[in-house]
């Protein structure tokens, strides 16, 4: 199952441009297949996407299905970001004023 980041405040999934298989960029939700890879890796990736505050940023486990979605409500629109609602165990869509 993958490995997403969730804000331990907002909730919100960290999303970002990344490049596909087929070497295209994509706007889509930051994922690592294995927990041992995704512990290690995380922090120097939110250093290289300029966040400070690593800390606030968790592990969080989704279903292969649950990840699919995120992408398909993301519609490749770096104006929305995506919401981890905990009661509902379920991704909300939103757009934020802070991306461009």
């Amino acid at each position: 199952m993958p490995f997403v980041l969730k804000h331990d405040i907002t909730s919100q999934i960290f999303t970002c441009r990344l490049i596909n298989n087929y070497q295209l960029a994509y706007y889509g939700t930051k994922f690592w297949n294995e927990e041992d890879e995704a512990r290690s890796d995380y922090p120097d990736f939110l250093r290289s996407q300029a966040i400070d505050e690593a800390e606030r940023w968790q592990l969080y486990e989704l279903s292969d299905n649950e990840l699919k979605l995120c992408n398909v409500k993301l519609k490749n629109d770096p104006r929305l970001i995506l919401l981890w609602d905990e009661e509902k165990q379920k991704m909300i869509v939103s757009t934020s004023p802070l991306k461009s």
